[in-house]
């Protein structure tokens, strides 16, 4: 680099340190807002519905700070979407800085140590629920912007700065695609996902993933018939079928189809055995009361599968439903009665390819620049992320993405969630350099 745009990067840097109190105490009373989805499985649409909005509206007044003009605007209301642009004076290429608003549910707050939208601070990191997934990559995202404003560097590119609502439960069209919708693209965008477990990674690709559900049919008798129904010389399914028996037989099935996915299912970026099969919640037991003393006549498998981004969605469903079925077939009842599947989501993967390949090397570029001799320092990781994210959507409209930010999945979604302040920071000087780097600086800067 030039002196002149050496000494520019300088003065950026020495910004986004002077904001870092200021960052952090943001971050602090952006989590003390409880921005639950209101759409999470458990909620009270009505009683939860605004408070994503509120987070939007605080980091609104950021953008506006960082001298953005700002776009509110809510698909359903009290539900604000909130988008900053800083216009650049020409010659650059664009950028988005993406993040959701959005958090899902402190769970038992008896688990936690302190009132889990606390944002309380302490000597190295910040807690709460929402810290790492990611109100901390999106406090970092708009306080870098803030950054070059106090530097009084201009770009040349467009700066376009998101807070979303929706990703927790891929509401994407009253969120990320309702900024596409109105009109907010670019050469290509970075989302704040929390990069841990790889400590500030740069992530260009994720998995995708399928919910579904298998439920088994059985026939009620009364439990003391049990031995009539499963030992030689008694009368079989004429007399009773206990369903959580046949529905273990599916189970097993999907348990060595898994097995065999450690071997079948690879990708570069990913640790062996990532692809699974999660059977995450298991109901079943007599119609209308759950008690043992009937056979049980129905038993239901929600499964969570994390297949490979280079896999055709429809080719792994029918994996799974050839799996069902050839089990089915060894069963006298089931062939009779076969298992009922039903697929019920699809989050597809994020794989830009060689079209993200310029914003992986920039940002790859701007961290280990700015890192310097912390833990952090070196080249960052380049890895697949574990989870899905918003960069699908933003691809999938023709806008190269990919994420990058701080914060940990180990502690996203559980108990005493937090956020290491050191993280925070350098994603935030992250940012700001590849903001540099990327859209250029302006004539004079």
């Amino acid at each position: 680099m030039t002196s002149t745009s050496t000494d520019t990067h300088t003065r950026a840097m020495t910004a986004v340190d002077a904001l870092a109190d200021e960052m952090i105490s943001t971050l602090s009373e952006v989590i003390a807002v409880p921005s639950v989805n209101p759409k999470y499985p458990g909620q009270v649409y009505d009683d939860v519905v605004g408070l994503e909005g509120r987070v939007s509206s605080m980091m609104a007044e950021v953008y506006v700070d960082a001298g953005a003009d700002v776009e509110t605007w809510a698909v359903e209301p009290g539900r604000d979407n909130a988008v900053g642009t800083i216009k650049g004076s020409g010659g650059g290429r664009s950028l988005i800085f993406n993040g959701h608003v959005d958090v899902v549910p402190p769970g038992n707050p008896d688990r936690w140590t302190a009132d889990p939208f606390s944002g309380r601070i302490d000597d190295d990191r910040v807690w709460g629920r929402g810290a790492s997934d990611m109100k901390a990559g999106l406090v970092a995202q708009a306080f870098a912007v803030k950054a070059l404003r106090r530097a009084g560097i201009s770009l040349r590119g467009d700066l376009i700065i998101q807070a979303v609502v929706g990703e927790e439960v891929m509401d994407h069209e009253c969120g990320v695609s309702s900024t596409v919708e109105h009109g907010y693209r670019a050469d290509a965008a970075v989302v704040a996902e929390p990069s841990g477990p790889t400590n500030l990674g740069v992530i260009p690709v994720t998995p995708g993933l399928l919910w579904f559900s298998v439920t088994v049919r059985g026939k009620a008798t009364h439990s003391s018939m049990r031995g009539q129904t499963i030992r030689a010389g008694g009368g079989g399914s004429a007399v009773g079928v206990n369903a959580i028996d046949k529905g273990m037989l599916v189970f097993e099935a999907m348990r060595r189809l898994e097995d065999e996915w450690a071997f079948t299912k690879k990708h570069p970026l990913f640790a062996p055995g990532h692809f699974t099969i999660h059977p995450g919640v298991v109901q079943g037991g007599p119609h209308g009361v759950l008690v043992p003393f009937i056979l049980s006549e129905y038993m239901t498998i929600e499964y969570c599968i994390w297949y490979p981004p280079q896999d055709d969605p429809e080719a792994v469903k029918a994996e799974v439903e050839a799996q069902i079925q050839a089990i089915a077939q060894t069963d006298g009842w089931l062939r009779e009665n076969p298992p009922a599947v039903e697929w019920k989501l699809n989050w597809p993967a994020n794989d830009p390819g060689p079209a993200a390949a310029d914003i992986t090397a920039a940002i790859s570029a701007a961290h280990e620049r700015v890192a310097g001799a912390t833990p952090y320092q070196g080249p960052p990781t380049v890895a697949g992320f574990c989870a899905v994210e918003d960069s699908s959507f933003l691809t999938a409209a023709g806008i190269p993405s990919i994420s990058y930010g701080p914060g940990d999945l180990r502690v996203a979604h559980a108990d005493d969630e937090y956020c290491l302040i050191e993280e925070v920071r350098i994603a935030a000087r992250t940012y700001a350099s590849l903001a540099l780097d990327w859209c250029g600086v302006a004539a004079g800067d």
